[in-house]
């Protein structure tokens, strides 16, 4: 297939996934990368469906993954990724994932939905104060250390990750 006919059936995918006939769209993406294509957005769409449709969630993430190193800059790319994440139980990476897509992109409107539905932002301390005010900055790193909470976060989300690690690979 030249490069016209790998875009034309990249866009029948699409407009496919849109009309929810994921099936048709994964063997339509399929035929895109059996054909030869690199391009990180038609490896990032048959990604995702591979894991969705087919269960094949590994495959899936490698595909997505290497999508993502291609071309980091891809709001699609990164929102696929970060989707195979959040579906295989690992949102702290679904919201690293973002967190790096929304460096490049800031606005995106896409990426902010997903990152505020998974990592919705707790009201600052001083709510007639800027958020990025240093005041409230000072006050929520004070307030987390005395309720205990400072840093522990991160160990527990570790903790769980390894626990869904463990889940994922006994499914496989």
């Amino acid at each position: 297939m030249n490069h016209d006919e790998l875009g034309k059936k990249f866009k029948q995918g699409l407009r496919m996934c849109r009309k929810g006939e994921v099936a048709k769209a994964a063997a339509l993406f399929r035929q895109v990368i059996d054909s030869g294509s690199e391009e990180p957005l038609h490896m990032s769409y048959y990604g995702l469906l591979t894991a969705t449709v087919h269960g094949r969630r590994r495959q899936g993430l490698r595909l997505c993954e290497c999508a993502m190193a291609y071309d980091p800059s891809e709001p699609d790319v990164v929102s696929n990724l970060a989707r195979l994440y959040e579906l295989c139980g690992d949102k702290d990476k679904a919201i690293q994932t973002l967190r790096r897509g929304l460096r490049v992109t800031p606005r995106h409107p896409r990426l902010l939905g997903q990152i505020n539905r998974l990592s919705p932002r707790k009201e600052p301390p001083l709510s007639m104060v800027d958020r990025d005010n240093a005041l409230n900055k000072h006050m929520a790193i004070m307030l987390a250390r005395l309720s205990g909470n400072y840093g522990k976060e991160e160990a527990s989300n570790r903790k769980r990750r390894q626990a869904r690690e463990l889940k994922l690979a006994e499914q496989e």
